[in-house]
């Protein structure tokens, strides 16, 4: 590695924001959150810091060692991997489940930033092969899941929840439910959104109980999704409402050949929701996810 020059990981355009994960209150499942700062090339360096540093808001933890600091970020002559060199405190991990989460954020923030799709962690300068029992003797590319909750052998499709407070919307990759095949994801993601989390996974559904799909199609980019009257049971509250259609708006445009949804019910268009949602045409996803201002 002392053969290959070093550089810093400067993207061509400025941005002003990235998406960093955090913990839920309770440890138990990673959170996508969108952070704005000035705008600077130098995406990935502030991402990390961010990361380290805390989500700093109430109903969210950090999932990083307290006090571990950002030495240097840089690529090589691979521009798609980027080396992250961080303080001995990360070696303070308590378990194999925390390092997995610490460093499954760590992989999840950086790769979502263009053209990194590798990650090679060093502590203190030196390579890092393993943190508390987990392996990390190659360079480590984006998980395929966030938080599951699916068994071996099981198919499963992500969707969106809400967390025990509702405060924030979780992805969690959940089993197909029945009735769904892997054959047509859109439509699983959508009853597996209606269906609700699973009881003993301590997260709060965003579509009321009994919603049923009446009919669901896509074309041209656009998802039109049919649900029941029951939809709107919640009967108002910003914060039910915006969960609703965030989920859902999420966990559809997940999908490669989804960019647009359509929201009916009973068949028919609405102009607006009880809260004054606009729902009258396609809605596009939302630019930021879980924001956060810093």
């Amino acid at each position: 590695m002392s053969n290959k020059v070093r550089q810093p990981l400067l993207l061509t355009r400025e941005l002003g924001q990235v998406l960093v994960y955090y913990l839920t209150e309770d440890g138990t499942y990673l959170v996508p959150v969108t952070i704005t700062f000035t705008p600077t090339r130098e995406v990935a360096k502030t991402a990390v810091e961010k990361l380290l540093a805390g989500p700093q808001v109430d109903g969210l933890k950090g999932v990083m060692p307290e006090g571990v600091k950002l030495r240097d970020i840089y690529v090589l002559d691979d521009l798609n991997t980027v080396y992250v060199d961080l303080t001995k405190e990360l070696l303070a991990v308590q378990n194999k489940e925390q390092a997995e989460k610490a460093v499954k954020a760590l992989v999840l923030t950086l790769t979502n930033i263009e053209n990194v799709k590798y990650v090679n962690i060093l502590v203190e300068g030196q390579a890092v092969t393993e943190l508390a029992g987990l392996k990390l003797n190659t360079p480590l590319a984006r998980p395929e899941t966030i938080n599951s909750l699916i068994k071996n052998g099981q198919e499963g499709v992500q969707v969106y929840f809400s967390d025990a407070k509702a405060n924030f919307l979780v992805p969690v990759t959940v089993p197909l439910p029945s009735g769904a095949t892997a054959g047509d994801l859109p439509r699983a993601a959508v009853l597996a959104l209606l269906a609700g989390p699973p009881a003993d996974s301590n997260l709060v559904r965003t579509v009321w109980p009994g919603t049923r799909l009446l009919n669901f199609s896509v074309a041209d980019g656009l998802a039109t999704v049919d649900l029941s009257k029951e939809v709107t049971a919640y009967g108002g509250g910003s914060a039910a409402e915006t969960a609703l259609l965030n989920s859902l708006l999420f966990t559809l445009t997940q999908f490669p050949g989804i960019n647009r949804v359509q929201l009916l019910i009973e068949g028919q268009k609405r102009e607006y929701l009880p809260e004054g949602s606009a729902i009258g045409a396609p809605l596009t996803r939302p630019e930021k996810l879980n924001f956060l201002k810093r």
